[in-house]
């Protein structure tokens, strides 16, 4: 009996280095492996790496003559300084990007309505009028010298007070006046009236005060300048 349970003993004893044994030698084989994968790569790695480093070298070589270690270094130190900033300024990009992002919706309908504003206006022929003007203008500036336009600056103050008196109501009502009776006189005298006919308009109140302010103006325009401005000075 006591034989018996010695060899089992023995037996459990030389299984268990059997499985020992194994496991050492799976361990082994499997750190071979690893050592043969590494060898592997390292060979299929060095002639990258040596090309790397020879390529390296020459342009610190070619670098050697502008940029030095001290160089390299203060360049090293200024990016790490710089850090912080650049920190607060991607937080900066962060924040504009979350703005971006709820100003988009509220931008759609203001350029919804600008575009319908926009078609309103074209609709309306604003831009075809300003195409239309920006022609005109172009006429007008090939039309004039360097000498007109001087002539025009001088005489600029001159022209906007004639402007200005034109445009006073008693002058434009007289104006308008004067335009629908052409247009009568077009049809009523579509043949010349005779001599005596005319007298008899002579005998009419209004031909007669008509002829005297035409008269006046014939004064006004054959007077001298001088007299002109002494009598507009004296008003």
């Amino acid at each position: 009996m006591t034989a018996v349970v010695a060899e089992r003993t023995v037996d459990e004893r030389l299984d268990l280095l059997t499985e020992q044994v194994s496991a050492i030698a799976d361990e082994m084989r499997r750190q071979r492996a690893q050592r043969e994968q590494w060898a592997d790569l390292v060979s299929d790695s060095a002639p990258v790496v040596s090309g790397a480093f020879e390529m390296m070298s020459r342009e610190l070589e070619t670098l050697s003559d502008d940029v030095t270690v001290e160089d390299a270094a203060r360049l090293a130190r200024t990016f790490a300084r710089a850090v912080p900033t650049m920190e607060a300024l991607l937080a900066q990009l962060e924040s504009l990007s979350a703005l971006a992002d709820d100003v988009v919706p509220l931008a759609s309908p203001a350029m919804a309505t600008v575009t319908a504003t926009l078609q309103d206006l074209d609709d309306k022929g604003y831009f075809a009028f300003a195409k239309g003007g920006a022609g005109i203008v172009d006429k007008v500036v090939t039309s004039f010298t360097e000498d007109d336009v001087e002539a025009l600056g001088d005489n600029v103050v001159l022209i906007l007070n004639t402007v200005k008196e034109m445009t006073q109501p008693e002058v434009m009502t007289l104006l308008q006046r004067t335009a629908l009776t052409a247009q009568d006189v077009d049809d009523e005298f579509a043949e010349a009236p005779s001599t005596f006919a005319l007298l008899r308009q002579m005998r009419d109140p209004q031909t007669r005060r008509g002829l005297g302010r035409v008269m006046t103006m014939l004064r006004t325009i054959g007077a001298d300048q001088s007299a002109s401005d002494n009598n507009r000075t004296e008003r």
